[in-house]
């Protein structure tokens, strides 16, 4: 894999660090509408190639994947133009705006015979699969708390009547898109598709959810998710069940660990090895275009679509609406 990038942000530092990990994967170019950002990014990751105008770099023969993390309302169209180039495309979360976007998005990928993928890191860490054999120990679940509480760098900026693209309807910007999008993506991982959902929201006058709890309802268990931007907090989560429970210290972002906690005696798991969590998911990406293997990346992307029909649902349901939603309701 020949990778450009698009987007300056900090994950894609980690996303350039964790490519370097991989054999077989190599970033060779960046893009950003600025050039002087674009160069900061490339020298520090030792990259030559650098483009200001994304036609011209989808033009470069020696750029196979494109790595998009730019504001969540471009993604639809920047990913659009990276198939119709005949390029593989990694998409980072949340995959789209709305569900009609990536439905349209994947089948593009199938006409044009392209790879592509969601990088919603969790679904490829070691402590997924583990957690999922343990969690019969403690056995029948009965509720589930999950939160990712963070004081946003822009939410001062806002404040101040400012309008950064993280709380903005026209970037698909707040609290669910950036962070409740983990919890959802976990609890499907683990216990497959509610059967009710709602989240409840607070929103700014400008209509984005600064913060919101996200409720998740199963045959004999719930799930609450909390997720803000304009509060102080900490990431952790709990799975209750009858026989003990399962702690998550950091939240379920990272996945560094969990404690399993049985009859007052703690026992901590923990298989993963490397400091970077991105690194799982690119090696995945890699195995999976080497190998030619459609079928595999059909199946994450139909659990990218389910994901992104529910996530619509429920955003639209709470009243949270973006510019994107204009063109299908």
């Amino acid at each position: 894999m020949k990778i450009a990038t698009i987007g300056t942000g900090v994950i894609v530092d980690g996303f350039i660090d964790a490519c370097h990990k991989v054999d077989g994967v190599e970033v060779i170019a960046v893009y950003s509408r600025q050039e002087s950002t674009g160069k900061l990014l490339a020298d520090k990751s030792g990259i030559t190639k650098i483009y200001t105008d994304i036609n011209t770099m989808l033009k470069d023969v020696e750029i196979d994947t494109v790595y998009v993390a730019s504001p969540n309302s471009l993604h639809f169209a920047q990913t659009l133009d990276i198939l119709n180039a005949g390029k593989n495309a990694i998409v980072e979360k949340p995959f789209c705006s709305t569900d009609e976007e990536s439905e349209k998005l994947i089948a593009k990928a199938n006409e044009k015979g392209c790879y592509l993928f969601e990088a919603m890191s969790i679904r490829f860490m070691p402590n997924l699969e583990l957690l999922k054999q343990k969690l019969s120990l403690i056995g029948p679940i009965k509720w589930t708390e999950l939160s990712m509480c963070q004081y946003s760098s822009k939410f001062n900026a806002l404040r101040a009547g400012e309008l950064p693209n993280v709380f903005n309807s026209e970037f698909s910007g707040g609290a669910f898109m950036d962070l409740n999008i983990y919890h959802l993506n976990f609890a499907i991982e683990l216990f497959g598709y509610p059967i009710n959902s709602q989240y409840f929201a607070n929103l700014h006058p400008n209509g984005i959810d600064l913060s919101g709890m996200l409720y998740m309802q199963y045959p004999h268990m719930t799930i609450s998710a909390i997720a803000t931007k304009d509060s102080v907090g900490k990431p952790y989560g709990v799975i209750h069940g009858e026989n003990g429970m399962i702690e998550f210290i950091e939240g379920v972002n990272g996945l560094r660990s969990f404690t399993l906690t049985q009859n007052k005696e703690k026992t901590v798991f923990n298989i993963q090895t490397i400091d970077n969590r991105l690194v799982y998911e690119v090696q995945a990406f890699e195995s999976i275009i080497k190998n030619g293997n459609r079928e595999e990346m059909n199946d994450l992307l139909d659990k990218t679509q389910m994901i992104m029909k529910l996530m619509t649902k429920i955003r639209r349901d709470a009243g949270l609406y973006f510019t994107a939603d204009k063109k299908y309701i």
